[in-house]
């Protein structure tokens, strides 16, 4: 049942295409006003054979300039020093692993090439190894930075900014708690997080704090004054797990009385008409919260729903396309809701191949949940192949599914 479609990647002169023979997880980078702004990919080689820079540039070719930034992590030492020592390719910053106090010699010599050569560097180091980097050099080497304990303590009880260990200007990863993000980011304008608290920032909202998002449902409120499109209406919808569950959810109460099931938005929109469709929005806005610190997790959401779609490539079938995409963004809504995820999808009339996928991870869209949480996952990176391999997905046509996902990312917070 796996997807197998021609994207139209680079495949090289004797037909060996890299994307092939490489195994790739994601994480988002959220950076200031909570967008986000690029994603780490870690890439591990399955064949010693594939060269690191035609697979960087088979990448970049889906990149523009108004795509995230993609900072490529190797999981392995060769691919890292091929890449180094070949033209970079844009759009793309390259991950430097952390090789302790001591550079090896091949790699300093690897690292003074690359410099020459233009590549965008970011070294993975503990806070404690890193040096301020200012001026023009920044523009082309920035640090992926760890907090030890102590870090974590002095960065949160800093009374100045001043007195905080954080660097400005770098990436920060494994973070862990929603106060040290936003210390991070608003207090010492870092470039960006990679990942993003999400247990800690449901966790520590109250109940009425997990509400709709306001910006959103003010932005299709504003698209329907200006008569977009209902393509536009949807995707804006679809922008927030829980507008799009309470929406489904209110129509479908009798208070609306539509006199059939609607199970989407689409639905929605055309059996209401716009009067009373604006009708359902306003009664969705007294409930609504603005909280900059759930943009990511819910941002993070439709991520997943996106790459859901390109995985399954359901075209111009609409209804099949929405049933994978509501799979991605309804598959945590128990911890926004805070009740069993089976109570949740009661309340909404949606497909039984939705609920199968949801509740057990089973029926047709089960293994597309599954892929695109695994693809979420760094230590997924192992056992992806075998699952791939076990469902019939190619690993070109998966790799290719999420660089388009990302690459095509245009966030509307």
């Amino acid at each position: 049942m796996g997807g197998g479609a021609d994207f139209g990647y680079s495949v090289g002169a004797m037909g060996f295409n890299p994307l092939d023979h490489a195994v790739f997880t994601y994480q988002p980078i959220w950076g200031d006003g909570r967008r986000l702004i690029g994603a780490r990919l870690q890439v591990r080689l399955l064949d010693d054979g594939v060269d690191a820079p035609h697979l960087l540039h088979a990448m970049a070719d889906w990149w523009s300039a108004g795509s995230p930034f993609l900072l490529v992590a190797f999981a392995d030492q060769r691919p890292v020093l091929q890449a180094l020592s070949a033209s970079p390719p844009d759009h793309v910053w390259l991950e430097v692993p952390d090789f302790g106090p001591r550079m090896p010699p091949e790699l300093l010599q690897a690292l003074t090439q690359a410099r020459r050569l233009g590549h965008r560097l970011v070294q993975n180091l503990p806070l404690a190894r890193a040096h301020p980097v200012t001026g023009s050099a920044a523009e082309r080497f920035r640090y992926l930075l760890h907090l030890w304990p102590d870090h974590v303590r002095q960065a949160l009880s800093a009374q100045r900014p001043a007195d905080s260990p954080v660097l400005p200007g770098q990436l920060y990863g494994a973070i862990g708690q929603v106060a040290l993000a936003a210390h991070c980011l608003d207090v010492r304008q870092a470039w960006g997080v990679v990942g993003w608290p999400d247990d800690d920032a449901l966790a520590s909202r109250p109940a009425s704090g997990l509400g709709v998002d306001k910006g959103a449902l003010l932005r299709v409120q504003q698209a329907l004054l200006r008569e977009a499109s209902i393509e536009t209406v949807i995707g804006l919808v679809h922008s927030d797990v829980l507008l799009t569950y309470r929406l489904l959810r209110l129509v479908n109460s009798d208070a609306f009385g539509t006199g059939r099931e609607v199970s989407s938005v689409r639905q929605a929109v055309l059996l209401l008409g716009e009067r009373r469709f604006r009708d359902a929005l306003l009664r969705l806005l007294p409930g609504a919260v603005s909280d900059p610190d759930l943009q990511p997790v819910r941002q993070a959401l439709v991520l997943r729903a996106q790459l859901m779609q390109m995985l399954m490539d359901a075209g111009a079938q609409h209804e099949l396309a929405t049933e994978i995409y509501l799979t991605g963004l309804f598959s945590t809504l128990d911890r926004w809701l805070r009740v069993p995820l089976a109570q949740a999808l009661e309340r909404v009339p949606l497909s039984e191949a939705i609920t199968e996928a949801l509740l057990a991870g089973e029926g047709p869209y089960g293994v597309y949940l599954d892929l695109a949480r695994r693809l979420a996952d760094p230590a997924q990176s192992q056992h992806l192949p075998a699952r791939m391999q076990e469902e019939g997905f190619a690993l070109s046509h998966v790799n290719t599914a999420l660089l388009r996902t990302l690459a095509r990312w245009r966030s509307s917070v």
